[in-house]
């Protein structure tokens, strides 16, 4: 999971798009309470994903100005054999995609934003 933060860099601050797949037990695992996937400061941005202990993947984007947050219940996925994520962001607004993997279509939710 620490290689997904890699590809979170300095030129992916204002507008960036990543896509990656989850395998890793743990964060499917309902008897492990809440699992950080990333977390991560990209100049003036942080950005974190995490599985909630509700069984929600969440993605987080703060800035100074305002916080963009959205969830995908993953009880509502087949995810035995792990996700895809497509995160994307820009000035204007952030979504996460996620599937199944093996799954044809993606849950997209475009996230909320709480300005500071």
């Amino acid at each position: 999971m620490e290689n997904i933060a890699n590809m979170l860099t300095e030129e992916l601050e204002i507008k960036g798009k990543i896509t990656f797949q989850l395998t890793d037990k743990k964060v499917f695992d309902k008897n492990v309470k809440d699992v950080t996937v990333f977390y991560k400061l990209v100049g003036d941005s942080r950005f974190k994903l995490f599985r909630s202990n509700g069984h929600e993947l969440v993605f987080v984007h703060l800035t100074e100005d305002w916080m963009r947050q959205s969830r995908v219940d993953l009880d509502s996925l087949h995810c035995a054999e792990g996700i895809e994520v497509i995160l994307v962001w820009d000035e204007k607004e952030d979504s996460m995609s996620v599937r199944g993997m093996g799954s044809d279509n993606f849950v997209t939710v475009t996230a909320m934003q709480i300005d500071n």
